[in-house]
């Protein structure tokens, strides 16, 4: 799997972080389950296998939002409990 470095949208460290909180307004992603689903992956997946088997689309999708203004982004790892991957035979 390649690393895909979206860019830059604000300093990694703690304090400019809590700086930026205190300061400004922070956009954050949006729903990244609904925006896989429309890009054609099956509900009767784990989306958070995507991130080992289609690391392409995910990046596309933090992109987008990236690029759609968004300053804070999550990880595609909404379910990735033990229960959920049990459920589909991952863990």
């Amino acid at each position: 799997m390649q690393n895909v470095i979206i860019k830059e949208v604000m300093a990694i460290d703690g304090r400019s972080f809590m700086k930026d909180l205190r300061d400004s307004v922070l956009v954050g992603d949006g729903a990244m389950g609904t925006m896989l689903y429309m890009r054609g992956a099956f509900l009767n997946k784990a989306f958070e296998e995507l991130n080992t088997t289609d690391p392409e689309s995910v990046a596309a999708i933090h992109r987008a939002y990236v690029d759609a203004g968004a300053d804070i982004i999550e990880t595609n790892t909404f379910g990735a409990n033990r229960i959920k991957l049990d459920n589909f035979g991952l863990r």
